[in-house]
């Protein structure tokens, strides 16, 4: 079930907060535990029941051996915390990469015997990486005493459970303890329906109408067709604002459903875009994935306790295993290493030149690596959303492929079909189409360079768990107040975002 379909929107939600409310009101924790995991199970087994059972294998067999860790002495404990994490990384790796390393055998042996596809669960990828954090803070004695249905909603608890965050059990089970308390409920969810239309705002109308421009593109390189600069900068970068609003439009209506219900979730994008350096886009864009590497990869590799060579082979694997973790494919290698070697080498620039010479608090310098950040991350995409390196390849070789000042027939007739297109074509012509495009290019970009992020426009309402340090202050500071000006926004956006409800997508995160 997707948070931008009707089903949900107009059926289990509604169901499930009025639910929720009425047990709150009879002060039944218990009950309501049962509720939410029941709703979430439930969501979860929407698009294939019979992955229900993977789920409740999982949970079951960790929470087994974190019970076993909580009693097990030193020595034992380190075995059940590395057979628990083999159990984890078997799992995954047989669901999302099998297919993959098996063909890539194939082709390397030059067979050709066949293997049966094995379809990639939903949210596997979230919820493995979750319980391998369960299991380490239990060793770590981090984890407080909690019976197996807390467990079992820390796991499938719905807002977060496809496409994140990765949350930690502490920073849940407090709040489960104090779910027959109401608070300020109006507050709740008038933040909450906000946050929930903000986002899917950010999906349906903004994500979705640059897929218009970027998926056409990356079509036409698949099959080898002869693109130009024009054609593949507008593909690119509107694919660069899909996944950025996309994925920010997924977090916000997560932390917007969690608050609904009274719960907080990690802030799990800052504005990624206003990032500086390589690093601080990765504290920025996706935050609770870069937390768990930094904790469970980067740090017991020996993290900066070591030598400075060491330190750059640790940074290098954790982000290695981040781009992996995007995906099964050669693409994600080379992405993975990418990120990797990016990093690398901004930690020798600022420590060789421009930190010594500090430039890193010059005003211009900062605006230049700003802008040089987005389009290293911006290029880098190609291997993140092309089918194969022969594609990626082709269109860096036609990337600087000069074309005139229009759009290829190909091209224009890939994108004549999509709404705003047509709407442009009746409005102003066929002969603005690139206008149109890349002045939308601009504008998504002043939005992103400018515009405050979800947490920083609700900051002074404490809805959620926040890292200060990972955002950076918007040019146009703007709050959320109770109050018709917001009344009158927020219900412009549900309006045009119901317009959209009738193409349903899904939310790019959700294949990962």
């Amino acid at each position: 079930m997707l948070f931008n379909s009707v089903e949900f929107l107009f059926f289990f939600l509604p169901v499930v907060l009025v639910g929720f409310y009425l047990l709150q009101s009879m002060r039944r924790r218990t009950w309501q535990m049962l509720w939410l995991t029941g709703a979430s199970l439930f969501f979860y087994g929407w698009w294939n029941p019979k992955y229900l059972l993977l789920l409740a294998l999982s949970a079951s067999v960790n929470y087994s051996i974190g019970l076993a860790l909580a009693r097990s002495k030193p020595k034992s404990g380190r075995a059940w915390l590395v057979l628990g994490i083999l159990f984890n990384l078997g799992m995954l790796a047989y669901f999302k990469y099998a297919n993959w390393l098996l063909d890539s055998v194939a082709v390397v042996l030059d067979t050709s015997f066949h293997f049966e596809q094995i379809i990639l669960p939903l949210a596997i990828s979230f919820y493995t990486f979750q319980q391998i954090t369960y299991l380490a803070d239990t060793r770590n004695g981090l984890t407080k005493p909690h019976g197996f249905l807390e467990y079992c909603l820390f796991v499938s608890f719905f807002p977060q459970l496809i496409a994140g965050p990765i949350v930690h059990h502490s920073e849940m089970l407090e709040q489960f303890e104090q779910l027959d308390k109401p608070a300020d409920r109006s507050a709740k969810l008038a933040i909450g329906f906000s946050l929930l239309v903000i986002g899917l705002f950010k999906k349906v109308v903004i994500a979705d109408t640059f897929a218009q421009f970027s998926s056409p593109m990356f079509k036409l390189a698949a099959n080898g067709a002869l693109l130009n600069a024009l054609d593949i900068s507008a593909g690119l970068f509107s694919y660069a604002f899909q996944l950025y609003f996309d994925f920010s439009g997924y977090s916000d209506m997560a932390i917007g459903l969690a608050c609904l219900f009274g719960i907080k979730l990690p802030v799990n994008f800052f504005s990624p875009y206003r990032a500086q350096n390589i690093s601080d886009f990765w504290r920025m864009w996706h935050a609770t994935l870069s937390r768990f590497l930094r904790d469970y990869v980067y740090t017991p590799l020996g993290g900066f306790l070591c030598s400075p060579v060491r330190q750059r082979f640790n940074l290098f694997v954790a982000m290695f295993a981040g781009g992996l973790w995007h995906g099964a494919g050669w693409t994600f290698v080379v992405y993975g290493l990418c990120h990797g070697s990016y990093v690398l080498l901004h930690q020798l620039w600022r420590v060789k030149l421009s930190g010594p010479r500090g430039w890193v608090v010059n005003r211009y310098y900062k605006c230049g690596a700003q802008v040089f950040t987005f389009l290293v991350v911006a290029l880098t995409l190609v291997f993140f959303r092309a089918d194969s390196i022969p594609t990626a390849l082709h269109i860096f070789s036609r990337m600087f492929e000069a074309g005139g000042t229009t759009f290829l027939p190909a091209y224009l007739a890939e994108m004549e079909f999509a709404d705003l297109m047509r709407m442009q074509k009746l409005l102003l012509g066929k002969h603005y189409t690139v206008a149109t495009v890349y002045g939308m290019l601009v504008v998504a970009l002043a939005v992103c360079w400018t515009l405050p992020s979800a947490w920083q426009l609700f900051q002074r309402y404490d809805i959620a768990i926040a890292n200060p340090r990972a955002g950076r202050p918007a040019v146009l500071p703007l709050e959320w107040r109770p109050g018709n000006r917001w009344a009158v926004a927020i219900a412009a956006m549900a309006f045009l975002s119901l317009l959209n409800l009738t193409k349903v997508s899904e939310f790019l995160y959700f294949q990962f």
